[in-house]
């Protein structure tokens, strides 16, 4: 059952609040479904995410890092998409705001571009199958080896449509889907960027799970850092949460803008109505 909300800032609070039937001892468990702003943001173990409905069907994963979550509050279709999928913390800022939000409770963060190393491990030990979908050929074909590398027994395949094309459209969209349910994959992981993955995964659903799919996670860049095609932030700028400036000084022109939006987050995050509930998918 939903618990009562109530407007809270952004700063750590006693637990005399709407939620303190939940909040009221130290919780271990990372199994939690919190709000945040307007969003519903899940926390699980990485293999728990893996795992899905297993025979319950299909499950679209939205990692939400600053630039998603600001997103979905100016972007009225992306908050409906996101209203129906499961809702990851992808970035170190977010998840301090979480935890702020929520001071007894463990925030997992689930970054898209780290999880791929614990997905493919998982698929491995599982002898589950992994399928890429993003960027061009070239790095696509990269990724998909860099993976065959590292985890020998994987089953992973790939593909990289052409850039001049819109996977939206016809011949383009079939042309991805057979390839698809060619390799019938478990997995997918969809890198076309934020947003505009979301809404493809969500338009394809069906055939995706007509094709095996039963996780479709949206991975951004993944692919690229993979390939070795884009540059990671070094690990201290990334655990600091400073990979957005890593990336804007990389990509100038791609980024200012993108980087600028991210700046809105903690305002759209100040008007969250607390929420958290044991997360039953």
């Amino acid at each position: 059952m939903q618990q009562p909300t109530e407007v809270v800032k952004l700063v750590p609070h006693s637990e005399s609040t709407a939620c303190s039937g939940l909040e009221s001892a130290v919780t271990v468990s990372s199994n939690w479904q919190l709000r945040c702003g307007t969003l519903r943001l899940a926390s699980l173990p990485p293999q728990e995410l893996f795992a899905g409905r297993q025979d319950q069907g299909f499950l679209q994963i939205v990692p939400v890092n600053a630039e998603v979550f600001v997103m979905a509050h100016e972007d009225e279709p992306l908050k409906r998409l996101l209203a129906d999928t499961l809702n990851t913390v992808d970035g170190r800022v977010l998840q301090w705001i979480c935890k702020l939000l929520y001071p007894r409770r463990q925030i997992v963060l689930l970054k898209g571009a780290n999880f791929i190393d614990d997905l493919a491990a998982f698929c491995e030990s599982r002898a589950e199958k992994l399928f890429l979908l993003g960027s061009d050929g070239k790095a696509n074909a990269g990724a998909v080896a860099a993976l065959n590398n590292l985890y020998p027994r994987l089953q992973v395949a790939g593909f990289g449509p052409s850039l001049s094309q819109s996977p939206f459209n016809s011949p383009c969209r079939e042309e991805i889907l057979n390839r698809i349910q060619e390799f019938h994959p478990h997995h997918l992981g969809v890198c076309f960027g934020p947003g505009k993955q979301e809404f493809w995964i969500d338009q394809n659903r069906e055939q995706l799970a007509g094709g095996g799919v039963r996780c479709a996670y949206g991975l951004g860049g993944t692919i690229d850092f993979l390939a070795g095609t884009r540059p990671r932030a070094p690990a201290w700028m990334q655990y600091s949460g400073m990979e957005w400036l890593f990336r804007l000084l990389s990509e100038p022109r791609a980024r200012c803008y993108r980087t600028l939006i991210q700046f809105k987050m903690p305002w759209y995050a100040a008007k969250t109505r607390r929420m958290i509930q044991p997360l039953i998918f």
